[in-house]
């Protein structure tokens, strides 16, 4: 399929904090549908400017991605306003923006709820009260799992003397040069979360479902953690993202499925109707305390693992089997798993070794 109409057009995903720190922008363009790559813009000259007369200049450290030289962070009172001068001669910029006040997390917890027909775990977020200009709120998360491989053999099986094609070889065990038994997932949140305290009587937010986890995800197999961030946004931001939500886009407006123009607070300072996708946030952000739970706590079945782990037992007497063993551990990414009574068992990498998939490095945050 061939886009008939298509209209250029710059992308900016930009959100700076209360967080002291190196703030970061992202730029790209609009792309045909039928693109295979992402149009990142690159070579920009970024900068945001505040009503104290400081201007905190960016540099392009990859592609489309732009971080400020210095660390610096918003604060309440001040405005600030994105400045964007593009390759080809163009200049944009941002309504002037102000800081949010701030509104701390109360707690993050977790209850065994039933939604839409399947058990689960909802993990759930109280906010403390906030002042009347806290309103709006957007949260991501970082949830991080530990993975324990099911089929895993300290041993290797290495083959010599091999004739025949592998039907005759000589089968020694070697210890592994490190232990690929125990891994760790992360993943950050992609979906957009809103929530509004408009409707409270005490002005803050109260048993929000942040994330659903079905009793048979395979990330609460072992232990699970999540990390809670809390925005607090204006009441255009806060439109801005729920318009994104509606039209069914993820949190970054520029991952693949880009969404349809969104009016946003980016302007063109040479043609006031030329169309600019995104939003200059300026948000006060909340951290919360990492929460840690087994499935163990909700007295549930242990979850699946991963993937299917197909055991092949062989026995080197048949040929055939003697064959299909050499075969599937030289070339087919089969481990070795165990062996009894003239019976090897080799099984498939994902099971045996949790690396195929996942970083056996132990993040620095992680509690057992």
């Amino acid at each position: 399929m061939v886009t008939q109409s298509f209209q250029d057009a710059l992308v900016v995903e930009a959100t700076i904090t209360n967080e002291l720190k190196h703030q970061e922008i992202k730029l790209s363009r609009t792309y045909a549908l039928e693109s295979e790559n992402q149009d990142l813009e690159t070579n920009a000259n970024v900068r945001i400017e505040d009503s104290n007369n400081n201007i905190y200049n960016f540099h392009e450290t990859q592609s489309g991605v732009y971080l400020s030289n210095e660390e610096f962070q918003a604060v309440e009172g001040v405005s600030y306003q994105l400045m964007i001068s593009t390759t080809d001669g163009k200049q944009y910029s941002s309504n002037k923006e102000y800081l949010p006040p701030k509104v701390d997390i109360e707690k993050v917890y977790t209850e065994l709820v039933t939604k839409d027909g399947e058990e689960g775990i909802q993990v759930l977020v109280d906010s403390k009260a906030g002042s009347g200009d806290a309103n709006f709120f957007r949260y991501e998360y970082e949830e991080a799992y530990k993975i324990v491989a099911p089929a895993y053999s300290p041993y290797d099986m290495v083959f010599s003397n091999v004739t025949n094609d592998g039907l005759s070889y000589t089968i020694d065990f070697v210890l592994k040069p490190e232990d690929v038994s125990v891994c760790y997932g992360i993943n950050n949140s992609t979906n957009i979360i809103l929530t509004s305290s408009n409707s409270s009587t005490e002005n803050k937010v109260s048993s929000f479902p942040l994330r659903f986890i079905p009793i048979d995800d395979s990330r609460i197999r072992e232990r699970y953690g999540i990390l809670v961030k809390q925005y607090v946004q204006s009441a255009e931001a806060y439109n801005f993202y729920k318009v994104l939500r509606d039209l069914g886009t993820d949190a970054s407006v520029l991952v693949d499925n880009q969404p349809g123009f969104v009016q946003g607070n980016m302007f063109s300072q040479q043609d006031p109707n030329e169309k600019v996708i995104g939003f200059f946030d300026v948000s006060s952000v909340a951290i919360s305390k990492r929460l840690y739970f087994n499935y163990q706590d909700f007295e549930l079945d242990p979850p699946p693992y991963f993937y299917d782990c197909n055991y092949l037992e062989l026995n080197t007497v048949e040929p055939r089997s003697a064959s299909t063993l050499y075969d599937q551990v030289q070339y087919g990414g089969l481990k070795f798993y165990s062996y009894s009574n003239g019976i090897y068992t080799i099984v498939s990498r994902n099971c045996g070794d949790c690396t195929a998939f996942a970083s056996k490095i132990r993040p620095e945050f992680w509690e057992d």
